[in-house]
C-alpha cells in the first residue's frame, strides 16, 4: 500500500460507513416520526389500544398494587418498562402516548442492528442489513411490530428475539447459562405469550444439543440450570413490584386464567379463528403471507437444528444454538393463531426470518465473492449492497407515509412542535367525546364537587381526566376467568356507582360479543339504569331509584337429545320499541376428550348461531361452566332459531344443551337510544 492509498482507503471506508448509516437513519427516523405523529395529534381507537397501558400507568403512579389490585393482560412488566419515560415526559395520555409509540419506533430498528453486529462483526454490514430488514418491514407491512398499535407487539417480541445474541456473546457455560436465565426469565415478565415462545423454543434446541454434545451433563445443567434462574427471575421481579400477593395473582392470572380464555372467549366470532384442519387449509391458501411465513420460518428451523446437529461443539456450535433458537421462537409464536386468527401473530416469526435471510446472504455473498475474486462495495459484499439499494428505492416509492415523514412531516415537528408552540392535539371522536362526557360528570357531581363513581366497560381518558379509578378491571374484556367475570359483577352491585358507561353498539361490533358473553352485567344495568347521554362511541346511564321492569317468562323446555336447531316460541313484540329483547338461558354440557393435549387440546369452539334475528354474532359458549345467558335482539315478523355448531381441530369434541329458558325483557322507554344504536349497528353490517 502506498502512503497516498492509506488516508484514501480511511476516507473510503468512513463514507461507507456513513452511507449505510445514513440509510438505517432514514428508515428508522420515518418510522420514529410517524408514530410521533401519531401521539401528537391523537386520534387514538377508544377500546383496547392506548388506555390499556395508560389506565396501567395510572395505577402505578396512584400507588395501586400489581397483581393485586390491577392486572396488566399481556405481563405486568410491560407497563413497567415504560413507567419511567412516562413520568419523564410529564405523565398524562400525552406522555402515556410519546412512550408507547417513540419506545416501538426505537426499539424495532435497534433489535436489527444489535442481532447483525453480533454475529457478523462489522458495522458496514450490520448497518446495511438492518436498513434492508426495516425497509422490508415497511414493504411487508409488519405494521404490529413495526409500530405500537394495540398490542405492543413489536416490544413485547423485542427481547425474546434478542435471546439468541445473549447465547452468543458468552462464551463460558456457567456465564450464559445465567445470562440467559435471566433474558428468559425478563422476556417472562414483559409477554408472557412471547416469553412461553421463547422459552419453549430454548427448551427445543437444548433437547437437540442435549443429543448431539459430547459432554450431556454439562448441556443438561446449563440449561436446567437456565430454565431455573428463569423461573427465579420472573417470580423476583413479580414479588418486587407486587409482593407475594401480587406475585401470586399475576401468575394465576397471567400463566392459568388467560390462556384459558383464549380459544372460547377471544377467538371466537366476530374474530376469525381455525375451525378445521380444511379451514386452515383455505387460511393458508387465502392469506399467502402467513403461509409464506410459516413455512420460511419452519424451514430456517430445520436447517439451523440441522447445523447444530452436524457442528454442536466449539464456538460454532454455540453459534448454530444460538441462531437455532430464533426460528424455533418464531414458529412457536404464530401458535397465537390458533386462538385467534390474525396476521399480525406471524410479524414476530416475520421479524426472526428478515434476520436470517441477512445472516444467509451474507454468508452465501461471502463465498461468491472468495471464489470470483470480487472487492467490496460500500465496504459490503457487491450483491447485498445491490440488494439493500435496490430494495430501499422500492420502498420509498410503494410506501408513500416514509417521503411523506421525511418531508412534510419532519418539517411540520421542527417548525410547530420545537420551533412553534404546536402541543399535544386530539381529532377524530374525542373533542365531542371528551365535551359530552365531561357534561355528564359534572351534572352527577357530589354536594361538595365530588366525581360520581363511574362503572366503565371500557375505563380511560374521561376517567382519567377526572381522578377516577375504576372498581374492578379497567376492562370488562380483561375480567377472565368464572371467578372473575362473577366477581365483576357482585362488585359492580355492591357498588351501585352513580354512572354507567358502555360502548355504543354502532361504534363496533364487537359490542355485540360483549354482551353476549357478559349479559349478566348487562342485565344488571338494564334493572338499575336509563341512558342519560351519548357520545360519539359510548353511552352514559345513571342510576335509576327503583328497577326497571323484570324479564318474564315465554317458554322454557328440554332439549332432545340429537337436537342441532332449535326455534324460539313466538316473541310477542312491543310495537312502540324499535326491536323486541329476548334473554335465552342455555344449560348445557361441554365433552372434549382430547382436552389434555398441549395448545390444540382447548381449541374446539362451541357455538350457537342465531338465525332470523337482528343479532349476528355466534354465541361462544364457555367450557369451563354449564351455564349460559344471552341477548337475541328480534324485529316484527322475525322467528329466530339456534343453531348448535361445534368446530374443532381434535376428534370427539362438542357440546350437548339440556335446557332453555326464553324470556321477553320490556325495555324502559328512556333506554330506547340503545335499541336504536343497536339497530343502527345492523343495519350498517352487510
Amino acid at each position: 500500500m502506498t502512503v497516498d492509498s492509506a488516508p484514501r482507503d480511511s476516507r473510503s471506508l468512513r463514507a461507507s460507513l456513513g452511507f449505510w448509516l445514513f440509510l438505517f437513519f432514514a428508515f428508522a427516523l420515518a418510522a420514529l416520526i410517524v408514530e410521533y405523529e401519531t401521539a401528537m395529534h391523537f386520534t387514538g381507537v377508544a377500546i383496547d389500544g392506548p388506555f390499556q397501558l395508560y389506565n396501567a400507568l395510572r395505577r402505578i403512579q396512584a400507588g395501586y398494587k400489581p397483581g393485586v389490585d390491577f392486572q396488566f393482560f399481556h405481563g405486568l412488566g410491560i407497563p413497567y418498562l415504560y413507567y419511567g419515560l412516562y413520568r419523564l415526559l410529564g405523565g398524562g395520555l400525552r406522555g402515556s402516548e410519546l412512550a408507547r409509540e417513540c419506545v416501538n419506533a426505537v426499539v424495532y430498528p435497534l433489535v436489527f442492528l444489535i442481532f447483525f453486529k453480533t454475529f457478523l462483526g462489522d458495522w458496514r454490514r450490520a448497518l446495511c442489513l438492518a436498513a434492508g430488514a426495516v425497509a422490508a418491514s415497511f414493504l411487508l407491512r409488519l405494521l404490529a411490530i413495526l409500530f405500537a398499535l394495540n398490542g405492543m407487539l413489536g416490544i413485547r417480541s423485542a427481547l425474546p428475539t434478542l435471546i439468541p445474541v445473549v447465547i452468543y456473546l458468552n462464551p463460558t457455560w456457567r456465564r450464559r447459562m445465567v445470562v440467559t436465565g435471566l433474558g428468559l426469565g425478563a422476556a417472562l415478565f414483559i409477554s408472557t405469550e412471547q416469553g412461553l415462545a421463547v422459552t419453549a423454543a430454548y427448551v427445543v434446541v437444548s433437547l437437540v444439543a442435549v443429543i448431539r454434545r459430547g459432554e450431556r451433563r454439562r448441556q443438561i445443567m446449563e440449561s436446567g440450570g437456565a430454565i431455573a434462574i428463569a423461573i427465579g427471575t420472573l417470580v423476583c421481579c413479580l414479588l418486587a413490584i407486587g409482593g407475594p400477593a401480587g406475585m401470586r395473582g399475576a401468575l394465576n392470572y397471567n400463566f392459568r386464567i388467560v390462556p384459558r380464555d383464549q380459544y372460547w372467549f377471544f377467538g371466537a366470532p366476530p374474530n376469525l379463528f381455525i375451525s378445521s384442519w380444511r379451514a386452515a387449509l383455505d387460511f393458508a391458501i387465502k392469506i399467502p403471507s402467513v403461509t409464506a411465513c410459516v413455512v420460511l420460518g419452519v424451514t430456517f428451523a430445520a436447517v439451523c437444528l440441522s447445523r447444530l446437529w452436524r457442528v454442536s461443539e466449539g464456538e460454532d456450535g454455540r453459534r448454530n444454538f444460538a441462531l437455532g433458537v430464533l426460528p424455533v421462537y418464531g414458529v412457536i409464536s404464530c401458535a397465537s393463531m390458533l386462538g385467534t386468527f390474525a396476521t399480525a401473530y406471524t410479524h414476530p416469526c416475520w421479524r426472526a426470518v428478515l434476520i436470517l435471510v441477512g445472516l444467509e446472504a451474507s454468508r452465501r455473498a461471502d463465498r461468491l465473492d472468495a471464489r470470483t475474486g470480487q472487492r467490496l462495495w460500500l465496504g459490503v459484499p457487491r450483491v447485498i449492497a445491490a440488494s439493500v439499494i435496490i430494495l430501499s428505492a422500492w420502498t420509498v416509492a410503494k410506501i408513500r407515509a416514509i417521503p411523506r415523514a421525511l418531508t412534510l412531516s419532519l418539517a411540520h415537528i421542527v417548525v410547530d412542535h420545537v420551533a412553534g408552540d404546536a402541543t399535544f392535539g386530539i381529532a377524530g371522536i374525542w373533542p365531542v367525546t371528551l365535551q359530552r362526557a365531561q357534561q355528564t360528570i359534572d351534572a352527577h357531581r357530589g354536594p361538595h364537587g365530588e366525581p360520581p363513581t363511574l362503572w366503565s366497560t371500557y375505563a380511560g381518558w374521561i376517567e382519567a381526566r377526572n381522578g377516577i379509578f375504576h372498581p374492578s378491571f379497567d376492562y370488562i374484556i380483561h375480567a377472565l376467568g368464572p371467578d372473575n367475570r362473577r366477581k365483576y359483577v357482585e362488585r359492580f352491585r355492591a357498588t351501585r356507582p352513580e354512572l354507567v358507561q358502555t360502548v355504543l353498539p354502532a361504534y363496533t361490533q364487537y359490542e355485540e360479543w360483549l354482551e353476549d358473553n357478559d349479559w349478566a352485567f348487562y342485565d344488571e344495568v338494564l334493572r338499575w339504569y336509563t341512558v342519560t347521554s351519548v357520545t360519539p362511541w359510548s353511552i352514559f346511564w345513571e342510576r335509576r331509584e327503583t328497577p326497571g321492569p323484570s324479564p318474564r317468562l315465554i317458554g322454557e323446555m328440554d332439549v332432545p337429545t340429537g337436537v342441532t336447531t332449535l326455534p324460539l316460541p313466538p316473541i310477542p313484540i312491543d310495537s312502540s320499541a324499535p326491536i323486541t329483547l329476548v334473554e335465552v338461558d342455555v344449560q348445557y354440557e361441554i365433552h372434549n376428550p382430547t382436552h389434555w393435549i398441549p395448545i390444540i387440546g382447548e381449541s374446539p369452539r362451541y357455538l350457537i348461531d342465531v338465525e332470523g334475528a337482528v343479532s349476528r354474532v355466534p354465541v361462544s359458549l364457555n367450557p369451563f361452566v354449564r351455564e349460559t345467558q344471552f341477548p337475541v335482539f328480534v324485529r316484527a315478523g322475525q322467528t329466530p332459531l339456534l343453531r348448535f355448531q361445534t368446530f374443532s381441530l381434535v376428534p370427539g369434541a362438542e357440546w350437548v344443551p339440556h335446557r332453555i329458558r326464553v324470556m321477553v325483557r320490556p325495555v324502559d322507554a328512556k333506554n330506547r337510544p340503545w335499541l336504536e344504536s343497536i339497530v343502527a349497528r345492523a343495519a350498517s353490517e352487510p
